[in-house]
This record gives structure tokens, sequence and C-alpha cells, in this order.
């Protein structure tokens, strides 16, 4: 038998029969150890396999048939996790059982194995306890619906130290006892041994010491001898997705949930009316980065092709490549939401983000959200390194991770002294709207027991093969409702937390009186508002919620402002170079907002909002008496595309059917007009957003004039991409007439 078996290194020489025991212990300890894991990786295949096999969807059916050998290798990789997760309890356990034996001197087999699985299970059961208390989101994963409450309903500060000692004192006391033991047992090998080895052992300990604190010591030394002031301004970014604007307290809404972005809007420009043209991450994020609309920059949806990608990445000038140019250094940090800019780098040089969304990412989310010791254990900062892949789940690398990411990149730039453009992008607001401990509980009703307790349940299956998925949720009843909007809340309040410490180490580092920061999203959200459940970019219904996003710009010196008059996301690349005097390429779209930066509304841009939707695969809410053209279900319009690194790509035959039969918006201060490609023909509502910010009521009857110039102004930025001034839209010359060209109404996805 290997040595490991037959005696113990660290048992006293002169305790023989104890030397035995120890060995005995230590090695049914691991079996049992191992045993118990490997039934758990079994037993996580098993509810993999019938989750997969109850999706009824063509991706269900190419997962098995085409990616099977795919499944089984991350299967096999997660064994490595359950190796590491089995020596961590074999180093807690094995002092344990030890102890608990101590008055048995000949212990038999199974009263190690017994105690050692008591032992496995108490010890689990707390890192589940752990998990359930700190990011319950991971529950839903098993459960369809779950009521256990870990954390006591107390008042908010008594409820901290609970969370604390339960969750990080008492743990730490515990592993600082079992240490204490191996401690004992190294500190006892040494003393038998001769004096040379004990002063060998001592002067690593002390050596290690000074370099440890060197290590702390030195770079505040450095950076203090090399301080130097950066030239020009920077410029950093702050985003989440699906950040809706009147959902910051700065903004009016009822509740504090930003507390640290309204400080800064206090002594900043805010503008209150900022729009994006498409409501979809990947689209509207490169629309931000290149002042381009949709229809330029060539992404219409968030699935596209190669060719699309290549001309995007080839031929598009954006933010970062101009000021990369003029000597800024360029990074962009985030999670699985900026996962775009691996795909669409948009001119940034350094990128680290998640892989970009593929099939094969959606097949290893499966595979590791069904081994519950992921979320256990792995939830951190090693296991994102163990486990590369967690960076691209929705339920992993959290916003707080990425902010003290961002806090070493500024203090990298501090010490470097070169000018910067840092972009932070995290999915915080992002639907199913989870967010851990205290989160997830600082809006909501405690006395909540339904099935989106701690994130909103979501069908993949209906997702993947029906149309009108959404109308799941409009079944929901006023308070399943407002607990939705709660758990949103509470998403904002993390967001806002995580930007309130990247803002406050600029104010350490002395950086913030010399850097540019934004906050903003890449689109709105809709939560329930007329004609709407949950989703981005699918309709115009509602009012603005879908498309407007917050815009706070801090510009160092500038006076504070609240810009009341439509802004569109487009304008802030242009403004942020005309702020930094730079030029600013030819190729932009938008327009400098410096007028109001400087002068304030009295500026009056005129400025007029374009959009458009994004996601095709949806069946659209309209008025009654209105039928919006049918449409393919997402799993019958993409495919998976081998050649693009199994991303997921909408059909070519679907290319133009999904332009044409795309709504369309034109809105000015006060009017809106929506066009939907209807069954029956084209379908224009008017809606007067001043008096009907919800817009439920049709008035292009009683404004019959008005409705006439924005037709006919919508439809030549739809035809030939012309944008109009407000003025030009209420006061220049138009046709009479106009007729809407039979192909965005008689749309064929044959």
């Amino acid at each position: 038998m290997p040595r490991f078996w037959n005696r113990s290194n660290f048992d006293d020489p002169q305790d023989h029969a104890g030397k035995g025991r120890s060995v005995g212990v230590l090695r049914w300890v691991t079996v049992t150890v191992v045993l118990f894991h490997l039934s758990m990786w079994a037993l996580s295949i098993v509810v993999l396999l019938s989750q997969v096999g109850a999706v009824e969807s063509e991706f269900a059916e190419h997962a098995m048939r085409d990616h099977g050998g795919y499944v089984v290798m991350n299967n096999l990789a997660l064994l490595v996790g359950y190796g590491i997760i089995s020596a961590l309890f074999v180093f807690l356990l094995y002092p344990m059982v030890s102890f608990w034996l101590r008055k048995k001197p000949e212990p038999t087999r199974w009263s190690i194995i017994w105690r050692t699985m008591i032992g496995l299970l108490v010890i689990s059961g707390g890192f589940f306890a752990r998990m359930m208390a700190l990011r319950p989101y991971h529950i839903n994963q098993w459960f369809e619906t779950y009521h256990l409450e870990i954390v006591p309903e107390l008042p908010e500060r008594i409820r901290d130290v609970f969370v604390f000692v339960a969750f990080t004192l008492v743990p730490l006391m515990f592993v600082a006892s079992i240490s204490w033991f191996y401690v004992a047992k190294v500190l006892n090998f040494i003393r038998t041994r001769k004096s040379s080895l004990r002063r060998l052992v001592y002067a690593s300990g002390a050596v290690a010491v000074v370099l440890l604190a060197g290590g702390f010591a030195v770079p505040k030394v450095i950076l203090a001898l090399t301080k130097k002031e950066p030239p020009r301004m920077n410029v950093l970014i702050l985003a989440s997705d699906s950040l809706r604007s009147d959902h910051l307290s700065f903004n009016g809404y009822h509740r504090a949930t930003s507390p640290n972005i309204d400080a800064l809007a206090e002594d900043s420009v805010t503008f209150r009316r900022c729009l994006t043209p498409i409501g979809s991450t990947l689209e509207s994020m490169t629309g931000l980065m290149t002042s381009q609309y949709p229809h330029t920059h060539g992404l219409r949806n968030m699935f596209p092709n190669p060719k699309e990608v290549e001309a995007v990445n080839r031929s598009t000038p954006a933010l970062a490549e101009v000021l990369a140019e003029n000597g800024y250094d360029t990074v962009v940090l985030g999670d699985w939401c900026a996962a775009i800019f691996n795909e669409v780098p948009l001119g940034f040089e350094d990128i680290e983000v998640a892989p970009f969304d593929s099939f094969r990412i959606w097949l290893s989310e499966a595979v590791y959200l069904s081994h519950a010791v992921v979320p256990m254990y792995f939830d951190n900062e090693f296991g994102y390194w163990l486990f590369p892949k967690l960076k691209s789940f929705a339920h992993y690398l959290r916003p707080e991770v990425v902010t003290e990411r961002a806090i070493e990149r500024l203090d990298e730039q501090k010490r470097k002294g070169a000018p910067f453009f840092m972009t932070v992008f995290c999915g915080t607001n992002h639907f199913a709207y989870h967010a851990p401990y205290p989160y997830y509980q600082k809006w909501s009703d405690p006395d909540y027991k339904g099935p989106n307790k701690f994130q909103v349940k979501f069908d993949v299956n209906a997702f993947t093969t029906r149309t009108d998925w959404d109308q799941d949720y409009a079944k929901l009843s006023p308070a399943e409702r407002q607990h939705v909007i709660d758990l949103y809340d509470g998403c904002v309040s993390q967001f806002d937390d995580c930007a309130g410490r990247i803002i406050e180490r600029l104010k350490q580092n002395g950086q913030l009186e010399n850097t540019i920061v934004i906050i903003t999203s890449d689109h709105g959200e809709d939560l329930f508002e007329p004609g709407t459940t949950l989703c981005h970019g699918v309709s115009f219904n509602g009012g603005d919620q879908g498309n407007q996003v917050p815009l706070v710009m801090h510009i160092p010196g500038q006076e504070a402002k609240v810009i009341e008059q439509v802004t569109r996301n487009i304008d802030v690349a242009p403004t942020l170079l005309d702020v930094l005097g730079l030029e600013i390429p030819a190729s932009f779209e938008g327009q400098s907002l410096v007028g109001y930066v400087e002068g304030g509304d009295e500026a009056d841009l005129g400025l007029a909002f374009y959009g458009e939707t994004s996601y095709p695969f949806y069946r659209r809410n309209l008025p009654d008496g209105f039928e919006s053209v049918d449409i393919p279900a997402f799993d019958q319009m993409t495919f998976i595309d081998k050649e693009h690194n199994f991303h997921i790509v909408l059909k070519d035959k679907f290319n133009e059917p999904v332009i044409l039969s795309k709504e369309r918006c034109l809105r000015t201060e006060k009017f809106k007009l929506v066009f939907t490609p209807g069954e029956n023909g084209p379908i224009h509502r008017l809606y007067d957003v001043i008096a009907d910010p919800n817009c439920q009521i049709d008035v292009q009857r009683d404004h019959p004039e008005m409705y006439r110039r924005m037709k006919w102004h919508l439809w030549q930025w739809i035809l030939h991409k012309k944008e109009a001034s407000i003025a030009e839209i209420e006061g220049g010359p138009v046709p009479d007439e106009f007729r809407v060209p039979d192909e965005y109404t008689e749309i064929s996805w044959e």
C-alpha cells in the first residue's frame, strides 16, 4: 500500500497507537467524502438529462443530437471541482471525526463513515443555507417555488448582524479551530526534529511576513513617488443593462433607490429624456459607441451573421478608436451582458468581459446549473478562475466582482498617469431581476411566498417555441406584478452601490476632478405598462420606458443642469469628443449636446427621436380592432452556425422580413407616432405624450395635420435614412398624401 495509508507524519513518533488510529480515520473519511461527492455528480447528470428531455424545441433536439460529446466533456470537467471540494471536506472533517472518536481506541470503519456523513450533511447544509441567504436566486434552478426563509424578518441592522454572524463569523471561527489542529500538528513535528530545521521554518515564516508586508507597502510608496496628473480629462462610463431612468430617485422615483448616483447627479448635467433608437444590447451599445442608427451600422437584431459583424468591425469608426488615436488607454470591463464587446470590440484595446453568447455557452450553462456544488462553492473569484465559463452565465460574475476589477483598473491608471477611457457594463438590472442579499428583499414584501420570490420565473421552452410567451406574465396578479417591480428596484439599488464604490475610489485617487463620469444604460425595460409585460425592444407600447435610458454626465468644472428636451444615446459620443476638444468623425449621426451642457434648456437643439424595435420573434399586443403580422418562433427563425463559433444566427431568408416587420417610432416633445405592420394593412397610432404618457389614446383624428407631417417624416427616415428636426417636422413642407409600400405589410416568411 502507498505510504500515505500506513503512517501519519503528523502524529507523535512515541504514540504508536495514535498513529495507527489516525491513519485509519483519514482513510475512511477520505473514502466517504469522495463517494459522497461522486454520488452528487451522478445525481446532477440525471437532473440535467431530465431537464433537457422536458424542453420541446429544435434547440433541445439539436443539443442531444450534435453536441452530446460537448455536454459529456463539460460534466467531466466539473469533476475537478468535485475533487477540490472533496479535499476541502477531508481537511475539515478529519479533525472533527478524530476528536469525536477520541474515546474509541479501536474505531470501526462504520463508526468513521457515519460520523463523516453527519459532518458532510451539516457542513454542506451550512453552505447551502449560506447560498440560500445571500444568493437565493440559485434555488430557482432546482425548485419551481421555494418558501424557506433563511434570513429571519428582523430590523435591517439586526438582520445584517445575523447574516454576518451566521455566515461569516461562525464559519471563520470553525475554520480557525480546524486550522489550529493542523498548526498544532506542525508545531509538534517541528519540536521533535533538529533545531536547524526549526530555525529554517521560523526564518521562512519571517521572510513570508516581510514579503507580505512589502506587497502592501511598496506599491503605495511607488505610487507616491511616481504620482502624475493626466494631461487630459479621463472618461468613465458606468452602465447597467435594462436600467430605467424613471426608477432612479433623482429623477423623481418614489423610492430612494439610487442615493450614490443622486449625489453625483447633483453636480452633473442630467438628461431626463434620453432615448436609444433600438432597445437591445448589441445594437444599442454599438449605436452608443459609433453614434450611428442601426440602419447605418448594420446590426438590426441581436443574432447577426458573420458578414454583418465583420462589416461593423471593419468599417465603423467608434468613440474608443478615436480616443485611442489621441493617446487614451481604452478598456471595457463587464459580465455576460458585456460579452458583445468580444463580438464587436468597437475600438477598445483592452477587453475583459465574458465570452459572447453562443449555443455552446447556453449548453454549458445548463450543465453547470444542474450541479449544486457550483453555486454553493464556486460563485467567487477562485471559481471564475477554475471554471472560466461561469463568467458567461447570468447568475455568476456578480456586479460586485466587476466593480472590484474596475477599482483595480482605476488604481492602475493612477500609477500610469495616462488618460483613459473606461466602460464598465454589467447586467445588474437584466431580466430575471435576481440580486444577492440584501437587495432581493430591500423593497419586496416579506409576506410574499410565490414562484417569483427571488427572481422572475422563466420558461425557456415557451420562449423558444411560442411567439406569445410573454402572455404568461400578463396573467400575473397585481401583487405578483408589484413583487416583480420590487425585485427590479433591488437590482437598481445594487447597481447604485457598485457605482458609488467606483465613484468613491475616483475621489480617493484624486481622479474625479479630472474625469468625465457618465451613468447610462443600453435600453430601458417594460414593467407591465399598458400593452406590455416584461421585456425590452419588442414594441413602443406603454410610453417611453422601453427605450428611455438614464444619462448623467459629470463634467469637472461644469455647472449642474437638468435637461428636459429629447436627446438620444447616439449623441453621447459626439458630445464627449466636443467636450474634449477632439474632432468628431463625419460618420457620426448624433449631435453634440454641448449646447445643452453650457446653455441648459434654452439652447433647444430641436432633436427628434427615431426608433425601431429589435426582437423579431414576438407577436405584438395591439389595441382592439388591430392585428399584427404573424411571425415564426425563435427556434424556427434562427440556427446554430458552426462556422461562427456556434453562435445563434438569424437565418438568411429571414433578414429582410425581420427588418420589414419592425415597429418604427417618431417622437417630438409632445407627440409620438408608432407604425406597426398589420395583418390587414399598415397601422399608425398617434399619441399626445404630455397628456397621455402611457400612450393609450390614439389622437390622429384630433391632430390630422400633425399626424400627416409625422407620418411623412417617419417614412423618410425608414425609406431614405433622412432625419428631420422638430422644427422641420412641425413646419416644413410635406405632401398631402403618402402611401406605405406594400412590402411593409405583405410580409412573407417563406
